[in-house]
């Protein structure tokens, strides 16, 4: 019976333990809250354990590798930068296109 208990400690990890394999397997630090964001997000499926604290399956957790988000928001900016130039270039060209005419 204890094998059984003891296999099933193995298989599932608390918040805090999901959290550091995770930051492990990313190489960056990922926190508990962090976790609550996968299980809102469907990544992970809790198991409650007692009121205030659920367990995670340590195969789901194993899975899991959080990208690198750094200098996303600096590219989208530029996008977005780019876009903003050609309708305005857009706009003057219907303009000079319209007093043409």
């Amino acid at each position: 019976m204890k094998q059984g208990g003891q296999r099933m400690n193995e298989d599932w990890l608390t918040a805090s333990q999901a959290a550091q394999i995770i930051s492990q397997h990313s190489g960056k630090e990922v926190s508990s809250d962090y976790i609550n964001q996968l299980v809102r997000h469907g990544k992970l499926t809790p198991r409650k354990l007692d009121e205030r604290t659920n367990l995670y399956k340590r195969e789901e957790v194993e899975r899991i590798v959080v990208e690198d988000q750094r200098g996303k928001g600096e590219q989208k900016r530029k996008r977005t930068k780019q876009a903003s130039e050609q309708r305005k270039i857009l706009l003057i060209d219907s303009k000079y296109r319209s007093k043409k005419a």
